[in-house]
Order: structure tokens, then C-alpha cells, then sequence
């Protein structure tokens, strides 16, 4: 079962490290996302990595930024276009996103 798990976020590494954050693109990211565990240190940064690459790149592949309405708030990875345009509700972030992430008020006020 490890195995397995270590696996899963290794494929999300491969997507968040070396296709999003590289170029925008990595169409497998949010379900790559979907099934590693939330509470994983590695998945944890490699979270960080996607809001901050959202937030910065000059481009993002635009079927990654259609929110997918079919899944609740509450899993952000699902919502990229909402983070991206700094319209997302902060608070539904875990604690270690919401340190980071810029809603559209604190981008317009820096």
C-alpha cells in the first residue's frame, strides 16, 4: 500500500513540478491531485508550488482554468481558474495554502 501511495505522488510531482509549473500545462494535474493524500509533507509543497505557479505564470493552459463546478469548493484543485483570478474563498483552503494565496483584494492593494 506504500508503494502504491508513494506512487500516486510521484505523478503528481511529475505534473506540479516538471509540466505545470514549467509551462503551464500537465492536463492530468488536478487528477493527479485528486487522489494522493492531503496530509503528506511532499504533497503539501507540491501544493504550494501549483497556487504560486498560478498566481506568477504568464500562461496556463486554459482547459486547467475551467473550474469544475461537479466538485465541491472545499477541493481547490478542481477550481483553478477561481485561484487564478483571485476569486476563490480563502478560508476553504488548508491553513499551509491560505498563507500564500493572494485573493484579488490583497493583489489589488500590493
Amino acid at each position: 500500500m506504500e508503494s502504491k501511495k508513494s506512487d500516486f505522488v510521484k505523478r503528481y510531482r511529475e505534473y506540479a513540478e516538471f509540466q505545470f509549473a514549467t509551462d503551464g500545462e500537465g492536463l492530468g494535474l488536478r487528477q493527479a491531485r485528486h487522489i494522493v493524500p492531503t496530509d503528506d509533507p511532499v504533497v503539501m509543497d507540491l501544493d504550494a508550488l501549483v497556487i504560486e505557479t498560478l498566481e506568477t505564470a504568464d500562461y496556463i493552459n486554459p482547459l486547467l482554468l475551467e473550474d469544475r463546478n461537479d466538485h465541491p469548493l472545499t477541493q481547490w484543485w478542481w477550481h483553478l481558474g477561481k485561484l487564478r483570478a483571485g476569486t476563490y474563498p480563502a478560508h476553504l483552503l488548508p491553513p499551509h495554502l491560505q498563507a500564500i494565496y493572494q485573493p484579488v483584494a490583497h493583489r489589488q492593494a500590493a
